[in-house]
């Protein structure tokens, strides 16, 4: 419902269109925390009855939006890795570590983000369950891209042990990054320190 108390007409697709679009202003506006139903609801003018008939209660609205935004950014990374490894014939170990930002490219924003996003969840039963399900596709496309460009490697480098690379890879979360000044990695340090885990492993593979 509108500030006058009059609800936009619509039909049930263009008024959840409008509720999405509002929450997602308001999120970056006022983040996480700072979201109110009350302002979803004016800003898409609309009621909050109506956002309630949709979603439940606040919780399911931010399942929603949230677990969409998230499915969004792992599409929209895999569409860049894939266009990018698409144009390799061949590649160094150093060049394969690029599947991930290092910390220097990763935004402080996009940090803090996903921070909050992990946070709700953890009180959020239903969000908990749509990251958790993005997560693991995550997960599973950056093994199974791993294994299908682990020929464009040279020889020597190709006997990694790949459940140890995607982890490796795929926990190098930067939670920590603005709140330590002492001894921050640069981007070629971060870079050179995986490519030397994951030749330790390929050492420890043959070793065993």
């Amino acid at each position: 419902m509108g500030e006058n108390g009059y609800s936009k007409p619509g039909n049930g697709i263009e008024s959840r269109e409008r509720i999405l679009q509002a929450t997602r202003a308001r999120l970056k506006q006022d983040g996480i925390i700072g979201l109110r139903v009350a302002d979803v609801a004016k800003d898409a003018e609309t009621s909050i009855t109506l956002i309630y008939k949709y979603y439940r209660d606040r919780d399911g609205l931010l399942a929603q939006v949230l677990g969409d935004m998230y499915s969004e950014f792992r599409a929209a990374f895999h569409a860049k890795i894939e266009g990018w490894l698409a144009t390799k014939d061949s590649l160094t170990l150093e060049e394969f570590v690029h599947l991930l930002p290092n910390p220097e490219e990763e935004t402080k924003h996009a940090r803090d983000f996903r921070l909050q996003v992990l946070a709700t969840a953890l009180e959020n039963p239903e969000l908990h369950k749509n990251i958790k399900a993005e997560t693991e596709k995550m997960y599973r496309w950056m093994r199974d891209t791993i294994e299908a460009n682990r020929h464009k490697l040279p020889e020597e480098d190709r006997g990694f042990d790949i459940r140890f690379m995607t982890l490796t890879m795929f926990n190098m979360m930067f939670v920590y990054y603005d709140l330590v000044d002492e001894d921050k990695i640069s981007a070629d340090d971060y870079r050179a320190m995986l490519v030397n885990q994951i030749r330790n492993s390929a050492q420890r593979t043959v070793s065993s």
